[in-house]
């Protein structure tokens, strides 16, 4: 099958067969071919189990023009863009990267047509919360207050959206209250159903988001006016009530400082603000940070590093490519319209996204994204504990059908822990990993190992990418329009600092909350990124088959079986919910990272 691009003589080819002697011989392409090009079958084979030396010789031959084609940037300066930051393909621009990972017509025009859908072109002279929803009803963008936002003014919602919204991996269990937090017994023991603080946290049933140290020093932005931005070094502690409904029961927003701690029996507008700021504080963090960095960021190289390394007939490249090669596409985009300081998204945030991105990529460790690790670290896996935590209990469901599909193909290929360390292809990926994607500029591999020694730590790994990859991005990518659509429920900037007890008003409020050209052009970024593009590929989807061996094919058959045993079990578990969750519905999860 072949897709036109207008450029001439190359066209996209995905497969040949050759019929020889009554049987099918498959090769899959999966590629731009430009004048001529050799490929081996489609059977997928670790480099110790080829015997012919002429596929020996191809594969070495093409693994040589892969490191030439798919050459890393050079090493930046500290005004560069790259400085600090994960490494990615020698590409300024998105015409300038290797035709495979560009976009299809389709997916292309898609985007084009999302961004001049979204793009709302009005000024208010006047604000009000109401006016607020003049944006998008006006335009009528499929909105309705009635359903994800029903209750955002209250406890209840607030704590829902803190829970189960785009930003899931941003709440621990507290085992004791930070140093620099001033909340006392005395200040929440209204709302603890006859507990003492003390017992609450013991039995588990305080939770606590802290942004104190992880926005400590990071650059406040100035929107496009010049005005300065603010965005408080928030901490927020919420109860899990007997009935399992998640509240926030107190919120400081200068940590230290008394005037700045707020609970539910502050005044109404202190509250209300309060929460306002908080909410800046997670909607920074989440888009950036848990967003862009822990999804995007940290997953390019290894997708670039995979097209490098590994020949189009090795099994990690067979699995790996459907999930790894869209992405540096929408990250070349990110790099020239989103991230820098002069973008008019980046000045729509409060937070510096470099600079946030920088210093939260010292300390980053692959263990932060291998999902059952971080639950278990935040003290967020016991569902005993902690009920109606969606994400969770759809996240871990999910990663154990990935983990039985990805141990069915690399038992099949790898028989032994020794064939893993013996494959030079695969610890060559490693290495470029670790060392030139990672470690690139300060010698720090970020946990990620040169050398892949086992097949359980091998099994790990894929899984961790092919998760960000597909569900992470999906749990925190595809809700930003309805998280982010109604600026009073999760305003991205604000205008004032933040206010102390006594300050609030209805008129504080609306000063602090975001301009119109703000507003405006934040719904237009969370509605073009929050739609799916009409050729996306699902999860479930395997139409194009890297794999030919009818094993691996059964393998994969038994995959989709269990994703849509859990789709039925989540579809029926929303019934019962007043708001559902849906972000890790198979059926809506795309296989690959392209928005």
């Amino acid at each position: 099958e072949l897709e036109s691009r207008d450029v001439d003589d190359e066209w996209l080819c995905e497969r040949v067969i050759v019929t020889y002697m009554g049987s099918d011989v498959i090769f899959p392409i999966y590629d731009w071919i430009e004048n001529q090009a050799q490929f081996t079958t489609g059977e997928a084979m670790i480099p110790q189990n080829v015997k012919n030396h002429y596929v020996k010789s191809l594969r070495h031959k093409e693994i040589e023009q892969k490191r030439a084609m798919y050459a890393w940037t050079d090493r930046p300066t500290s005004s560069h863009i790259g400085w600090g930051l994960p490494r990615y393909m020698n590409a300024n621009t998105y015409k300038e990267l290797p035709s495979i990972f560009q976009r299809n017509e389709i997916r292309q025009k898609h985007l084009d047509n999302e961004d001049l859908k979204a793009h709302i072109n009005t000024t208010l002279k006047v604000l009000s919360v109401d006016s607020f929803h003049r944006f998008y009803e006006r335009e009528k963008l499929d909105v309705k207050l009635n359903d994800f936002l029903s209750d955002w003014d209250t406890d209840e919602g607030m704590g829902r959206q803190c829970l189960t919204g785009v930003s899931p991996l941003a709440i621990q269990r507290c085992t004791t209250i930070p140093s620099n937090c001033d909340v006392t017994g005395d200040d929440v023991i209204p709302f603890l159903e006859g507990k003492s603080l003390e017992e609450a946290i013991k039995i588990g049933k305080i939770y606590l988001s802290d942004y104190s140290e992880i926005l400590k020093d990071v650059k406040r932005n100035k929107n496009t006016f010049k005005k300065q931005l603010h965005c408080p070094k928030a901490i927020g502690l919420f109860y899990v009530s007997n009935s399992g409904t998640f509240l926030p029961i107190a919120i400081q927003l200068v940590p230290g400082d008394r005037d700045y701690l707020f609970t539910p029996s502050s005044g109404d507008e202190d509250w209300m603000l309060a929460k306002m700021y908080f909410r800046c504080a997670q909607a920074n963090v989440h888009e950036w940070g848990y967003h862009f960095l822990y999804t995007h960021n940290v997953i390019e190289p290894f997708g670039v590093a995979l097209f490098r390394c590994l020949p189009s007939a090795h099994p990690i490249y067979k699995l790996l490519r459907p999930h790894l090669r869209t992405l540096s596409a929408i990250n070349t985009d990110a790099r020239n319209d989103l991230i820098p300081e002069t973008s008019k998204a980046n000045q729509s945030l409060s937070i510096s996204g470099s600079d946030l991105c920088r210093k939260m990529f010292k300390t980053f460790r692959f263990d932060d994204i291998i999902i059952p690790k971080v639950l278990k670290k935040l003290g967020t896996d016991d569902r005993t504990l902690l009920p109606n935590f969606h994400y969770r209990d759809d996240a871990m469901a999910l990663w154990k059908i990935m983990e039985d599909y990805v141990i069915d193909v690399l038992t099949h290929h790898y028989s032994s822990d020794e064939e893993v360390e013996g494959d030079y292809e695969l610890q060559g990926w490693a290495r470029d990993v670790a060392r030139e994607g990672l470690g690139w500029q300060d010698g720090d591999s970020r946990g990620f190992p040169e050398t892949i020694t086992t097949i359980p730590q091998l099994m790990e790994i894929c899984v961790t990418l092919m998760f960000t990859s597909s569900a992470q991005h999906a749990a925190v990518n595809f809700g930003q329009f309805e998280t982010y659509k109604f600026m009073p429920n999760a305003p991205v900037g604000l205008r004032l600092p933040p206010h102390k007890n006594g300050e609030g008003s209805k008129q504080r409020i609306l000063d602090s909350l975001p301009d119109a050209l703000m507003t405006n052009f934040i719904i237009a970024i969370a509605y073009a990124l929050s739609k799916f593009a009409p050729n996306e590929v699902f999860l479930a989807d395997f139409s194009r088959k890297y794999f030919t061996e009818d094993v691996v094919i059964g393998f994969q058959d038994k995959y989709v079986g269990k994703l849509k045993e859990l789709e039925s079990k989540i579809l029926s578990r929303n019934q019962r919910l007043e708001h559902e969750y849906k972000y890790l519905l198979p059926s809506r999860i795309p296989k690959s990272i392209a928005v």
